[in-house]
């Protein structure tokens, strides 16, 4: 049986929202914004990371921390997530939870608090996702292939933001900034699992419907309602149409031309080529092995290159059979570790090749070794053994016959909110199932072979080299 088709459905507010079943007992509700880091205004770093978490923090009917609370008695899970290109809340609950996940999130939608001490409970939770990924000792060269793999675009700064840049950030900034990015308009609404597809339709409309777009910064009240003026349970009083569940509240009308000229869809933001290889040395003083990235310009996440970029990719990084792994951790022991990783993004992506040197390894011998042997592709014959097993690998990702619902959520939000497509990882399928070895190789000698590389040098205890 073919899966049915992916196409989103709108709301008359212009929300899109999309189901699709997944065999099993839970559900999973993602709603995607797209916004991103690379929205992030210039000298504010992180503002798209800041409203996400003022969105998940409280709302109107929700008090600071009651939507985690009621998902956790529920047996149920959320994150939120933040990306160069988009923002996301997820929730995965046993399913007879839907309804009640989908009134929070629309109520989350359309009336989160924005006040001043909201805005300072989201800083400090800001500040420490950032703080997080530092503990790691690696961390000052994952943040150099980031700031030193992209020349111009905002991709640069990553997503998580720079608390710095906030920390004078006035709440009348953040409203407006909210209204414009922000609006359902700009919102997808995935649902997965089990569920009726009847009743899940009449929720979504009953929840979502009456949301409206963001109102104008002049209209927002300077101090929304507070929690304690709710009833005790905190939620609103039950609507008569749906016994068991609030109607939530829609925000007052507001006409278009009362928004910011920045609500209009961001501009197209291009990258600039490399003009050439460069090398770059850092040093990490924690680390307890030296560490060698090579990176590589992508285009962006809708090139139609991009089926034969995967396919390359899993040929030399996709699982333990990885030519990577096989010559330079098992066969010759130079690497300790090492991963390759395709980064698509919606304007402009990297290929990043990274290791760990094998303990008596410098970091400039394993670059390398690592480049030669991703080089080599374009080179060394591609056997049929080996690409029908790097195209089973990339099969069995992309399938989702045996996804978890919290697993296919993220899949489509993120395709919609990267691709523009929320059914692109299957036309992927499509194209690469039908590439040669030859045709890798071919692609890999213009793409890779002939393209200018960043080398990253970071060795333990060395002269301090550049700035992360």
């Amino acid at each position: 049986m073919s899966a049915p088709p992916l196409e989103p459905q709108r709301l008359p507010n212009g929300l899109l929202w999309l189901a699709r079943p997944v065999p099993g007992t839970q559900v999973a509700v993602r709603v995607v914004y797209r916004c991103g880091g690379r929205d992030d205004p210039t000298g504010r770093s992180g503002l798209s990371h800041l409203v996400l978490r003022l969105i998940a923090g409280a709302s109107r009917y929700l008090a600071p921390g009651q939507f985690h609370r009621l998902i956790a008695s529920a047996g149920g899970r959320t994150r939120i997530e933040i990306d160069e290109d988009f923002a996301a809340l997820q929730t995965t609950v046993p399913a007879p939870q839907l309804e009640r996940v989908l009134w929070a999130e629309a109520e989350r939608m359309s009336n989160p608090r924005m006040d001043p001490d909201t805005l300072a409970s989201a800083g400090l939770q800001l500040r420490q996702a950032v703080q997080e990924p530092l503990l790691n000792p690696y961390a000052r060269l994952d943040l150099a292939v980031q700031r030193h793999g992209y020349l111009t675009h905002p991709y640069q700064r990553g997503a998580l933001g720079d608390p710095e840049q906030l920390k004078d950030l006035d709440i009348d900034a953040v409203r407006a900034f909210h209204a414009a990015r922000f609006g359902c308009d700009r919102a997808l609404l995935v649902v997965t699992g089990a569920f009726d597809e009847g009743a899940l339709a009449r929720w979504v409309m009953h929840y979502f419907g009456s949301i409206r777009p963001p109102m104008p910064p002049s209209a927002v009240p300077a101090v929304l309602p507070s929690a304690s003026a709710t009833p005790a349970s905190g939620l609103p009083a039950v609507s008569a149409s749906v016994p068991a569940m609030p109607l939530t509240a829609a925000s007052p009308a507001a006409s278009p031309a009362a928004f910011p000229a920045a609500a209009a869809e961001p501009r197209e933001l291009r990258e600039a080529r490399r003009p050439q290889s460069q090398t770059l040395k850092l040093s990490l003083a924690q680390a307890p092995l030296p560490a060698a990235a090579l990176v590589w310009q992508v285009p962006r996440a809708d090139d139609p290159s991009l089926p034969t970029w995967q396919l390359a990719h899993a040929l030399l990084g996709l699982g333990r059979s990885g030519r990577l792994t096989d010559t330079l951790v098992d066969e010759k022991a130079l690497a300790h570790q090492l991963s390759l990783r395709l980064d698509s993004h919606r304007d402009a992506g990297l290929l990043v090749a990274q290791a760990l040197a094998a303990h008596g390894q410098t970091a400039a011998p394993l670059a390398q070794a690592l480049q030669q042997e991703v080089l080599r592709l374009a080179d060394e014959a591609i056997t049929d053994e080996e690409l029908g097993k790097a195209k089973a690998l990339l099969r069995r990702e992309t399938l989702s016959a045996e996804w978890t619902a919290d697993r296919q959520a993220r899949a489509l939000g993120t395709a919609w909110a990267v691709r523009g497509d929320a059914g692109a990882p299957a036309k992927d399928m499509a194209m690469w199932i039908k590439l040669s070895g030859a045709d890798v190789q071919q692609f890999w000698r213009r793409q890779v072979v002939q393209a200018p590389v960043l080398t990253l040098l970071a060795d333990v205890g060395a002269a301090a080299g550049v700035a992360a």
